[in-house]
């Protein structure tokens, strides 16, 4: 059984590259996989190809096996798609398409995720209670007030998963401007061991969780970085020991787009590397707080890290919504805001990638509560 978690996990982690990479880096790796071979004197490309064609994720097996010419390439090195015909009426990931919202699900408010999950993780330490105060004295003071309202969520030129857009409106909130940081999650992890790089049971998180990090140490230097390689069980426990939750993917999306309407970006509608840690252009994460701000003064809400939200994955409604937090249950946790390798599609405001809960990759923390009305 553990062997083959492992393969699913790397299939998952291979697709999570192709979906945030840009078509000149899936070409050079599709090369890479093709140059090397094996005992046998196949490439690794054409027998990886031969495997995931019949079993893994599509592009992959495409672009292993040399075939990226077959698919489309989305405006300024978005994530590969595939003929409609080879992936039937959802051209946006082959995952949509059987990640359906279930039949009579409902959307739940935020309030009923507010309390977050007990967390998990074995017995608090002595010390809980001191780092507990510690990380929200430091954590409070970076919580951004968001004003009630209503946008227009999605994008009616994006992807099918980024479609139908429609009307949302949701309550005031309030969100932590910068992603949790290496230096508060350590906080975490000090005050629930049961939290810690070695200790963190299995079930829960894949290989790579806390992967740059030794032991309980972070790297050295590294404090205002974003902590990344966490999992969404491990954000939701980091999350509710703090009192406060992950964002549902509307929460998110109103806040990235810091006031302004019909915009691409956090910013606008330009991306570069001026802007935003993306496209391997800073060789990994960056600190928090390195680039500008958005209108509602939240930085990095585009690259440096994925962020987790509380949504399971699932296709938008056309009606307008109040308070939305995605489908009831579903397969995967949705993800938003391209990473420090991602090309610009996949920083847009409205851009969203699925992902298993337990992966760890390239994402990261990012807070939210209702103030003084509770969190």
């Amino acid at each position: 059984m553990a062997a083959l978690q492992r393969k699913i996990r790397l299939l998952q982690d291979l697709r999570f590259f192709v979906e945030t990479a840009s078509a000149e880096e899936l070409a050079g790796f599709g090369d890479e996989l093709r140059a090397v071979m094996t005992s046998s004197g196949r490439s690794v490309g054409s027998i990886l190809g031969a495997l995931l064609g019949a079993s893994g994720p599509a592009a992959v097996a495409e672009i292993a096996a040399g075939r990226i010419g077959a698919y489309q390439t989305a405006p300024a090195g978005g994530r590969p798609v595939a003929p409609a015909a080879r992936r039937g009426a959802d051209p946006a990931g082959e995952v949509a398409a059987i990640t359906a919202r279930p039949a009579g699900s409902e959307d739940r408010p935020p309030e009923a995720a507010a309390a977050g999950p007990a967390v998990p993780g074995g017995p608090a330490s002595a010390a809980d209670d001191d780092l507990r105060a510690e990380a929200l004295a430091a954590i409070d003071e970076t919580m951004k007030s968001i004003p009630a309202g209503s946008f227009v969520m999605g994008s009616e030129t994006g992807p099918d998963a980024e479609k139908p857009p429609h009307k949302v409106s949701l309550s005031a909130y309030r969100v932590c401007d910068h992603l949790a940081t290496n230096r508060e999650y350590s906080l975490f992890v000090k005050a629930r061991p049961g939290w810690s790089k070695d200790r963190a049971d299995p079930e829960l998180r894949d290989e790579s969780y806390l992967f740059d990090w030794t032991g309980d140490q972070f790297p050295e230097g590294k404090d205002d970085y974003p902590v990344a390689f966490v999992s969404q069980p491990a954000a939701e426990a980091f999350a509710a020991w703090l009192g406060k939750r992950l964002p549902t993917e509307a929460e998110w999306e109103y806040a990235a787009r810091g006031g302004l309407v019909g915009k691409k970006y956090p910013n606008g509608d330009q991306m570069n590397d001026k802007l935003a840690n993306l496209a391997k252009q800073y060789k990994g994460t960056t600190p928090v707080r390195k680039f500008e701000a958005n209108g509602y003064g939240l930085y990095d809400m585009a690259g440096n890290l994925f962020e987790w939200t509380s949504d399971w994955y699932g296709p938008y409604s056309a009606g307008d919504a109040l308070d939305p937090s995605g489908s009831a249950k579903g397969e995967y946790k949705v993800v938003r805001g391209g990473s420090w390798m991602s090309g610009a599609g996949a920083l847009r405001v409205s851009s969203r990638v699925d992902m298993e809960s337990v992966t760890c990759a390239q994402i990261g923390i990012r807070l939210v509560d209702r103030g003084a009305q509770g969190g």
